[in-house]
Formats: C-alpha cells, sequence, structure tokens
C-alpha cells in the first residue's frame, strides 16, 4: 500500500475550498498509485474552534461537503482520512472521517457507540483494512501505540498540539534528530505516517516536516519544513527501505523554528483578513525593528510600511539628541530593510490636553496619536496593522495599551523581551536587517525601562506607590523579570520556586501582582499566534480577582487532596479504635466464662495470643461453644420443667444457623 501526507495551508472554515484542494492532492497522489491519502487537522475547523462546531449549519455544511468529495475520491479508487474538531455528546472531539468507496465514516463516533464509552476501548486507537493492509489512527502517539492491537501494520499520527517553542516533538521531522519517535515506533513494531500541519490557523501555528517511518525506526521519507508538499511513500513490513540518513534530516533550531513559524504567522494572518501588505508603528527599539524585519520576510519589502511619529515633547537639549539618535536607528532600519517609511509629526498635545504645562499623561497621549497616524496608513495602503507588542509588556503593562489604537496582530505577544535579541542575532547573521545597536542587552535594558514606566500608568502614576514600585524593580535585570514571568505565567510555578522568591522576595511579589492586575486589559490587546507552553489567551483568571499570589509563607502546602487523605486517615483511625473496643468487650465477655484473670486476657490480647488463637482457631471455638450450649440447654431444661414443657433444643444440640463464632478475623 501506497500512503500519501498532503502538507497543505488552507484558510480553516473554507470548506468548499478546502475540499476542492484535497481533491486535487488526490488526483496527484493517484497518479502516483496512492490508495490512502491523509490531510492535516486544523483545515475545516480550526483546533480551537469553540462553540462553531455546536452550529447546525456548519455541520451540515461540513457533511455534505465531505460526502460529495467521498464520491469523487470513489471514481479515483483513493481513500482518504480528513480529521476535525466536532462535537460528541456535547463535548468537543477530535474525529477522522474515513472518505472510502463513496462513503463517509466517522469512525472514532463508530467505535465509541459500539464500545461502553466507560471503558478504555471506546477511545482506543481505530483500526480498519485499506488495500490489504491494518491502518490504526491516533492523535496521541506516545498513548496509543502501545495499545495497537496485534497485526496492525502502520500508524496515522494527525499532529493536533500547535507548534511549542519548548516542545521540540511539535516540530515533527525536526525532532527524529534528537533521538525522539524511535524509541517508541521501533518498540512497537509498525510504521508510522505522521501527518504534520503547515501554517497559521488562528492562533495556532505549525511547522510542517510530515515524515514516514518503518517498523525499525528509521526515516524512510520526509517532507519540507514550513512549505507545503505531498508525501507518498510505500508501506512495506519486514524489507529494508532505503532512509534518510540522521544527518541528512533537518535539526531543530530553536531560534530559526520560532522566527520562521511566525512568519508563517504573519503571513496567513494577513491573507486571512484579505491582505497581502503589513503596516507598522517604529519606535527606534528592538522590538518594532525586529518586527518590520519579520514582516519583510513573511510579506516582502514592498508590502511593508514602517510610520514613525517625530515627538513633540521635546525640551531640553538631551531630549533632541535623543529625539534625533531615534530618527536616525528608524531611517537607517527603513533603508536595509528596503521598507517605504512613512513620517508624520505629532502636534503638540499640551494644547490638545488644554494644558500649559505638560503632564504625566502627556507620553501616554503620544503613543495613542502614533496609534492613530498607524490605522490612517494601514487603512490607505488595505495593511494589516502589526504591533510590536511583547509579552513581557503584555504581562506588565497591558492596561497602558487600552484608549488608543496598537494593531491587530502581535506576532511577539508571547514571547518575552529578551528573546528578542537572540531572533534579532538569528536574523541578522543571514545580513544585517537590524541595526547592530539595538542588538545588544543595553537596547533590551532600555526596552524594559520604558515597559516599567509604562506599568506605572494609569493605575500606580498618581499614588505614592509608583516610587516605591519603580525603584524596587528598576533593580532587576532583563533576564530575572522574564525569568519570573514565564515560570509564573508559563509554567504556573508556586510563589516559592519562583526564581527571585528567595533573594527578592518584594519584588517578585510586585511583579505578580501587575500580572493580576492587567488581566482585564489583556483581553482587548492585539492577537497573537500562541508559539509557548503557555500563552496568556490560554491562561485566563478573573479579571475583578483581588488574590495574588504572596506565597505559603513557610507552611507546608495545603491541598483538597491531603483533605481527602486526612479524612481518609481519620475514619481509619476510628475504625482501628472501635475494632480494638469491640475486641476487648468479647474478650472481657469469655474471659467471664472460661474464668481467665486479666494476666490470661492481657496475654490473648497479644500479638502472640492472637498468634495462638488462629492456630488453634477450630479447637477453642468448639470449646467456647460447647458451654454455651451447656448453659443455653441448662435454662431450657429448668424453664421446661417449671412449665411442663419440653426444651426447645435437646441439651447440647442447637438448630443450623444459631452457633455464635466470636473468633473471626476482627
Amino acid at each position: 500500500m501506497k500512503i500519501a501526507l498532503a502538507q497543505i495551508d488552507m484558510r480553516l472554515g473554507d470548506i468548499e475550498g478546502v475540499c476542492a484542494r484535497i481533491e486535487s492532492q488526490a488526483i496527484l497522489a493517484h497518479e502516483q498509485e496512492a490508495d490512502l491519502l491523509a490531510v492535516p487537522v486544523p483545515l475545516l475547523a480550526g483546533i480551537l474552534p469553540g462553540s462553531l462546531i455546536e452550529v447546525e449549519d456548519f455541520e451540515h455544511d461540513m457533511v455534505s461537503a465531505l460526502s460529495a468529495l467521498a464520491e469523487r475520491l470513489d471514481q479515483l479508487d483513493i481513500a482518504a482520512l480528513v480529521p476535525a474538531v466536532v462535537a460528541y455528546e456535547g463535548a468537543a472531539l477530535l474525529e477522522v472521517f474515513v472518505l472510502d468507496r463513496g462513503h463517509v465514516v466517522p469512525v472514532r463516533s463508530l467505535f465509541a457507540l459500539r464500545h461502553d464509552p466507560a471503558s478504555g476501548e471506546a477511545w482506543a486507537p481505530p483500526v480498519f483494512d485499506i488495500a490489504g493492509v491494518r491502518v490504526a489512527l491516533t492523535f496521541d502517539m506516545h498513548r496509543d501505540i502501545s495499545l495497537l492491537p496485534p497485526g496492525c501494520d502502520v500508524l496515522v499520527y494527525f499532529q493536533a498540539n500547535a507548534f511549542d517553542v519548548v516542545d521540540e516533538e511539535t516540530a515533527a521531522v525536526a525532532a527524529v534528530a534528537d533521538g525522539h519517535f524511535a524509541e517508541d515506533v521501533a518498540r512497537s513494531g509498525v510504521w508510522l505516517a505522521y501527518m504534520a500541519p503547515v501554517g497559521a490557523y488562528d492562533e495556532a501555528v505549525y511547522t510542517g516536516g510530515s515524515f514516514v517511518m518503518d517498523e525499525g525506526g528509521r526515516v524512510v521519507a520526509a517532507a519540507p519544513c514550513f512549505e507545503e508538499a505531498l508525501l507518498v511513500q510505500e508501506v512495506r513490513r519486514g524489507e529494508q527501505l532505503p532512509c534518510v540518513e540522521r544527518r541528512e534530516l533537518p535539526q531543530y533550531q530553536r531560534e530559526l523554528w520560532l522566527w520562521e513559524g511566525l512568519c508563517l504567522a504573519v503571513r496567513d494572518t494577513a491573507r486571512a483578513r484579505g491582505c497581502h501588505r503589513a503596516a507598522l508603528r517604529l519606535s527606534g527599539d528592538l522590538p518594532s525593528s525586529l518586527a518590520a524585519a519579520l514582516c519583510v520576510d513573511a510579506l516582502g519589502p514592498r508590502n511593508v510600511i514602517g510610520v514613525f511619529t517625530a515627538r513633540s515633547n521635546v525640551f531640553t537639549p538631551a531630549q533632541e539628541s535623543e529625539e534625533r539618535e531615534r530618527a536616525e536607528l528608524v531611517r537607517t532600519l527603513a533603508a536595509h530593510l528596503h521598507i517605504p517609511l512613512v513620517e508624520r509629526e505629532a502636534p503638540d498635545l499640551s494644547l490638545w490636553a488644554d494644558r500649559d504645562v505638560p503632564t504625566a499623561s502627556t507620553p501616554r497621549l503620544h503613543e495613542h496619536i502614533e496609534g492613530l497616524f498607524l490605522e490612517d496608513v494601514a487603512r490607505q495602503e488595505h495593511a494589516l496593522p502589526v504591533s510590536a507588542l511583547t509579552k513581557t509588556e503584555a504581562a506588565l503593562a497591558a492596561p497602558a495599551h487600552l484608549g488608543g489604537f496598537d494593531g491587530v496582530f502581535a506576532p511577539f505577544g508571547d514571547i518575552y523581551l529578551t528573546e528578542l535579541e537572540f531572533l534579532a542575532r538569528m536574523r541578522n547573521r543571514a545580513g544585517e536587517a537590524v541595526p547592530s545597536r539595538l542588538v545588544t542587552l543595553n537596547a533590551v535594558e532600555h526596552t524594559l525601562g520604558e515597559i516599567l514606566a509604562r506599568a506605572m500608568t494609569p493605575s500606580w502614576d498618581d499614588t505614592d506607590w509608583s516610587a516605591y514600585i519603580a525603584q524596587t524593580l528598576s533593580q532587576l535585570e532583563p533576564a530575572q523579570v522574564d525569568g519570573v514571568l514565564e515560570a509564573h505565567v508559563d509554567r504556573m510555578k508556586p510563589f516559592e520556586e519562583l526564581p527571585l522568591a528567595a533573594t527578592q522576595r518584594e519584588a517578585t511579589a510586585l511583579l505578580l501582582m501587575l500580572v493580576r492586575q492587567g488581566e482585564y486589559a489583556r483581553r482587548m490587546l492585539p492577537s497573537t499566534p500562541i508559539v509557548s507552553g503557555r500563552s496568556f489567551s490560554e491562561r485566563c483568571w478573573p479579571t475583578s480577582l483581588a488574590w495574588s499570589d504572596l506565597g505559603k509563607h513557610g507552611e507546608e502546602a495545603k491541598t483538597i487532596a491531603g483533605l481527602v487523605q486526612a479524612e481518609v486517615d481519620r475514619l481509619s483511625e476510628r475504625g482501628e479504635d472501635m475494632g480494638e473496643r469491640m475486641r476487648d468487650e468479647v474478650m472481657g465477655f469469655i474471659g467471664g466464662m472460661l474464668g481467665l484473670t486479666q494476666e490470661q486476657l492481657d496475654e490473648l490480647r497479644s500479638e502472640e495470643g492472637r498468634r495462638k488463637i488462629q492456630e488453634n482457631l477450630k479447637q477453642f471455638e468448639e470449646q467456647v461453644q460447647d458451654v454455651i450450649n451447656r448453659m443455653v440447654g441448662e435454662d431450657s431444661h429448668s424453664a421446661s420443667a417449671q412449665q411442663g414443657k419440653r426444651p426447645p433444643f435437646p441439651p447440647g444440640k442447637m438448630p443450623s444457623g444459631h452457633g455464635f463464632p466470636f473468633f473471626s478475623d476482627n
């Protein structure tokens, strides 16, 4: 059997366009004698469709289009696997539609219907035959590969998790050279067909790199990363086919993969908005300069417009020198990138604010004016307004961005400020795009200082806390600030495990306080691609939250699981105490009947006494039972004699089931 992996990039939800593209890929695969075609997960509804999958007409259009596609593919004598997120019993389900012989079969829902949903079998990898080959499907290779039944030939793995810069496996074939996937595949003894998406689907970004691996864990075919491709490979069990040497496989490089992934995000976001150009503010700093270089790599220099606004609040020679240097940096950048530059001059903001003396709010008003200029240029040029916002600024100074236009898309919104320096160094190795004066630690420190200054507005600049917060946080290095934010936001570490909790406790608490108070404002920031372990769009806390993490102050962690275990221990101890009292009462009762002394009873209660009782349990129980029978018999005989009646049962005999087995295991 030959399997084809169609690594294609389409606008999600374009149902007719997606199905037409699948058909064209099927035609190409059929020409190469493929029997089965697989396509990426997010084409039809994306990976986070929300309530879209609950819309009845969307489901109708999707099923209708797939049914018509199945009939057309039947004429080509090729089957197709089309994954999508669907609604199943009120919840989102990753489904795979098998288009074969003119029929559309949602195999995961079908398998769940045939099995008890409470059992593990309902969600085991579905297995079926295609061209005489046993094919299994999965969205979680590491979990499901050990659950495959005997006789399975190939496992088709649909990558659903988007690119995560800290998770190398999300880079698909680029992770193989570092030892990923091969060991699991070799242990299972099945072929692996890894279907990797490519492109940006709303906030999710995929880098491509589909591949086919034989049962020995050797890559026999691979598609390129960051571009569309059709990969066709024949599955031959038990044969040594030519493979791609490990040294020939793409090597995962964090900065390069991140850069190329962001380029895909800029390009696909612009295309989804119906434009092919981008416009952004240039401020003479590292984030805006690097954002311009990113847009150039994604869209081309002719399709990127820089907007520079000269500041009006310049009053001293030092400010004039700083403004001249800033303008020079922006013009140098535009010349390096070969992009058009639109220069504007801000009006006298003191007149706008009806004030004779500039106030602390003037810088913020100036940024709002720059936003208006950006919006105007973007509308005139029909361009995507791009923001240079970083994750550091979104964490600390989100409220300062409200009330003004800051673009609609922030490619660095899930990347911390300090990482931009490494991205810029990587990009400049291919030719200086960002002026070297901006690719330094001093430039990063300057940008962080501006972010912290914005963080004081509008909530803190008129309070007594402003100077204290500014002085405390100014002592931190950019790497320290981002280290705390990354541990707190991305990895959800408790306060005591944050990098500066032991040495800079107050500064750490203030950083977390700024993150918390900006929760409401982050909901209104530009959209951003997700490239980290946890973005702010995934980490949503209540906007009116008053609690802030200040640590446990040396106490041990108290958890709900701990309360449950404490209650279990308490009930167990209570049961043991009750059992001990019952044993004491029974032993006292027996001791009274047998005439045992207190010392003898204590000996029976001991471990040695219990062991002897167990060894002589049957004999001892018979003796006690005989005593009880005699007692009962004598009482009955005496009562019968007095009343002239026969005893209810002969002496020494008791009805069946009326014994007294005192010595149970307890």
